[in-house]
């Protein structure tokens, strides 16, 4: 029996996509997009965000609607060609899936908008300017912006894979807590990961912030766990939506849609054990809405408690839902 051919790399992940789409066809010609490879040169996947999207048959189908879609709805090729170029290059792989997912929901439920909004110092925050994901046409202007959710997962792979590369021949399980802040794990990630490792080098465990990676010999079936907790996450992480602050709009209804997949880092949230989902996402926003009232601490220019009050609102979105008609529970 012959398996299908894998796509291993942007170029075979593009063709995929124009088998699909006539936009993608279109786009594609020409001015060949960079090339980058998703294996290793010993054949090991090395990129698996983009593998895994690239070899799926109902992704790939979800992009190219997505992509048709826009185009139908305006949007510029110029800009689809960006979109396909970062989707596919590996290096941003998780955000723009996140928001081409979140078009194609919004597409799917007949809601109008637009895409890709420049704004000036006037509309928002960031004293630069900024360009939004998009604004809603059906009534007065109504702007907002997409951000993948999934950092907890995404930060704490990325240092496992790190770490394993740099100590050959081991299984690093991540366990204990994993509610720490996104601030500690970029920590780790930086400054914080070369103790990290050298201290796994010398000891089969490291705790840092409750978390602890233990150093294990490989095995083909492999058990680690790790525990959750909805309002410790909330609470560590209070104020995580305002790193996004700078396209808060000074003076138009503004509302972020937070999206999450179970390979994007979002598995917690897509499993949704014990209503896990909707209590994390209720007390972050809770959070964001309502701690930071009397916060005189700045944020640009204004007060973070002035700038709680021009998020108009949060929508967790569930993006592994493809189907034309969203289940019940993809929007908490």
């Amino acid at each position: 029996m012959n398996l299908p051919t894998k796509a291993t790399d942007s170029s075979q992940w593009i063709a995929e996509l124009s088998r699909r789409s006539v936009t993608v066809a279109r786009i594609s010609q020409g001015n060949p997009l960079p090339l980058a490879s998703y294996t290793d040169a010993g054949g090991r996947v090395s990129e698996a965000q983009p593998y895994n999207f690239a070899n799926s048959d109902d992704h790939n189908t979800a992009f190219a609607r997505c992509v048709d879609g826009l185009s139908a709805s305006g949007a510029s090729d110029d800009t689809l060609r960006d979109y396909l170029g970062t989707l596919t290059n590996g290096n941003n792989t998780y955000g723009t899936a996140s928001e081409l997912l979140t078009y194609l929901w919004l597409l799917d439920h007949g809601v109008p908008f637009k895409i890709q909004i420049p704004m000036t110092a006037a509309d928002v925050l960031n004293p630069n300017g900024s360009v939004l994901d998009g604004k809603l046409t059906f009534s007065s202007d109504v702007f907002f912006d997409i951000k993948g959710f999934g950092f907890q997962e995404n930060m704490v792979k990325r240092l496992t894979d790190r770490l394993e590369a740099d100590i050959p021949g081991k299984w690093i399980a991540p366990q204990g807590s994993w509610d720490v802040s996104a601030e500690s794990l970029e920590d780790l990630l930086a400054g914080g990961y070369k103790p990290l490792r050298d201290e796994l080098r010398q000891n089969l465990i490291a705790k840092r912030d409750g978390l602890e990676f233990v150093k294990r010999e490989r095995r083909q079936v492999r058990v680690s766990h790790h525990v959750v907790d909805p309002y410790q996450f909330a609470a560590e992480n209070s104020s995580y939506l305002f790193r996004f602050a700078k396209q808060f709009c000074r003076n138009h209804p503004f509302f972020l849609i937070v999206a999450y997949h179970p390979w994007l880092g979002g598995q917690a949230l897509n499993t949704n054990f014990a209503d896990f989902t909707p209590t994390a996402t209720r007390s972050l926003a809770r959070r964001t809405f309502i701690q930071f009232l009397k916060d005189t601490s700045l944020v640009f220019n204004i007060t973070k408690a002035e700038a709680s009050k021009l998020l108009s609102g949060i929508a967790f979105v569930n993006v592994s839902q493809l189907a034309g008609k969203a289940p019940k529970d993809d929007l908490f």
